[in-house]
């Protein structure tokens, strides 16, 4: 029975001792700390109504209830945000706080039972430890990369935000990172992925280098933005649109079938007018069986309306008329 006892033992300390095992068990351990953090790690999609290309960036849910921590430059001028979630569902946000001087912001979806980050201690993290950052760079979403911690407590002045209490990580951030997870081997929260520094202008040829605000610095900037009253917010309703106002000059020059109403230019992404079926070149002529002869006319027809309505709109396409029933979406500013 001794005997027994002493080979178990020695074949536990040679395991323990083999190489490709403890890679093993750390890859396991990367493997599960991803699978646990992901699903509370979302996509930002921000959106002006002036249209141009959306914004990209990353959140994380903190709250089961859809409350989403992110950096307020990911959502800042935005009229519109969408968020999307690890499932592929997609969220029209509200703003509830914002806290610019410390690049962060407090966005929230409607729902409940959404998985909660576990958030972990930033006080707790040792240099050379493992950390992993969980975003949406470049928008390739969910994205994971991985590597250590190189920095602790830095402070760096970027765009006019004096940043403090930095995780300095030689895990990959790039531009749609930001607001997203730094998460440990354990899975919890220890930052939120905010910026790369270059260094100063003259510094030509800097690599970059990757920083998340510390989740105890962050969570602090939480609880006291919950304090406050919520940010105002004026629900206003999105088409999602831009156009312009058919003239006869227009009308003539262009070889339209319509000799008023809307000329749609540019349709944005995501918006309620796509999601319609509404196409650029498509010309709006009535709304609701009001006629339209300008974008005031549309302007006024959708200042009647609130978020969630339906509107049935009559659009002249190749020469034809169709009917486009549209839901309107919220603003989020």
């Amino acid at each position: 029975m001794r005997f027994l006892k002493i080979l178990s033992i020695v074949f536990f300390i040679a395991v323990t001792l083999t190489p490709g095992w403890a890679e093993d068990n750390d890859e396991q351990r990367r493997v599960k700390a991803i699978a646990t953090a992901r699903p509370s790690v979302v996509s930002i999609r921000t959106y002006k109504q002036s249209g141009g290309e959306p914004g990209i960036g990353s959140g994380v849910i903190i709250r089961s209830n859809g409350l989403i921590l992110t950096n307020h430059h990911v959502i800042r001028g935005a009229d519109v945000i969408k968020v999307t979630t690890v499932d592929d569902k997609v969220y029209t946000a509200q703003v509830k706080h914002l806290a610019p001087q410390h690049d962060l912001a407090l966005i929230t979806i409607n729902g409940n039972g959404f998985r909660a980050a576990q958030i972990g201690s930033s006080a707790a993290v040792k240099l050379g430890q493992s950390a992993i950052a969980i975003g949406d760079p470049l928008g390739f979403s969910s994205t994971v990369t991985i590597g250590t911690v190189g920095g602790l407590k830095r402070s760096v002045e970027v765009n006019g935000v004096d940043y403090e209490s930095l995780i300095q990580t030689e895990a990959a951030i790039n531009h749609g990172s930001s607001g997203g997870a730094l998460v440990d081997l354990n899975g919890k929260i220890i930052g939120i992925n905010t910026l790369v520094y270059t260094g100063p202008k003259t510094w030509k040829h800097a690599q970059g280098l990757g920083f998340a605000i510390a989740i105890d610095h962050a969570m602090k900037v939480v609880r006291a933005l919950e304090q406050r009253t919520p940010e105002r917010v004026t629900s206003k309703p999105w088409l999602g649109i831009k156009g312009s106002t058919i003239t006869r000059d227009i009308s003539e020059a262009y070889g339209l079938s319509a000799k008023r109403g809307v000329l749609i230019r540019g349709v944005l992404p995501a918006s309620p007018a796509e999601n319609a079926g509404i196409r650029t070149g498509d010309i709006i002529v009535r709304a609701d069986g009001t006629l339209v002869t300008s974008l005031t006319d549309l302007a006024q027809i959708l200042s009647t309306r609130r978020a969630g309505d339906v509107v049935l709109f009559e659009v002249r396409r190749d020469e034809k008329s169709r009917k486009v029933e549209v839901t309107l979406d919220v603003s989020s500013r």
